[in-house]
């Protein structure tokens, strides 16, 4: 489902529709960290979205780079389910929401590599 929400975020991203695809780059790395989470401890993962609260449940060290950008992505989960976010995070640009999606794909490869999914 990961590879699926972030081929939709690439999607997103084509159609002008920053805001959703961030929401939905937030979203591919959340659902790649649970599968960690069920591949390394074999139980149903946390109901929890907080992407570096995962990376620390997973015992994950990430470099810097790519923590700062799940620290970053993952703000973009407020968005869609606190409207009243949308002003202060809301992306406006292509060129921002390019970057978003770029670095949706660099955490994405490590958290595939690292996790061995």
């Amino acid at each position: 489902k990961s590879a699926e929400d972030l081929a939709t975020a690439k999607t997103l991203l084509e159609n002008n529709q920053f805001n959703w695809c961030a929401f939905i780059c937030q979203q591919a790395l959340d659902k790649c960290l649970k599968a960690g989470y069920i591949k390394q401890i074999r139980a149903t993962p946390p109901y929890i979205h907080k992407l570096e609260r995962l990376v620390s449940v997973l015992s994950l060290e990430p470099p810097e780079e790519i923590l700062n950008a799940i620290i970053e992505i993952d703000k973009y989960y407020i968005v869609t389910r606190y409207p009243t976010y949308k002003e202060a995070i809301s992306i406006n640009d292509v060129t921002s929401a390019k970057l978003i999606y770029k670095k949706t794909e660099a955490c994405y490869k490590w958290l595939m590599q690292e996790l061995r999914l």
